[in-house]
């Protein structure tokens, strides 16, 4: 009997939903921040929302990289793990270049 990781994968997938969630709430911020920044002449807002976004696409870069590692190595080992479905059994979509574009940056 094979061992299965199909559960942890759904969870890494929620998580990378999640992310993009954050993301285009970030986005939305976006102009908020900017136009707090024109209100105050300052440009801390920009700056702090920027920092965001970069820490919001390293967690995607990271949750991606955690997730092909768990991928690559259940397969190796012969776990039963989640196979791409429909669209022709294309992968999913990078998850930092999707929060990329979601945020507006890639």
């Amino acid at each position: 009997m094979k061992k299965d990781l199909r559960k942890e994968q759904l969870v890494l997938l929620r998580i990378e939903k999640q992310i993009a969630g954050l993301a285009a709430t970030l986005a939305v911020g976006a102009a908020a921040a900017k136009a707090a920044d024109g209100k105050l002449h300052a440009t801390q807002a920009q700056t702090a929302h920027a920092d965001m976004q970069a820490a919001l696409v390293n967690l995607a870069e990271v949750t991606g990289q955690a997730h092909e590692a768990l991928n690559a190595q259940a397969t190796e080992l012969g776990f039963k793990v989640l196979q791409a479905v429909g669209g022709g059994g294309l992968p999913k979509k990078d998850p930092p270049a999707v929060v990329a574009s979601i945020l507006g940056i890639g």
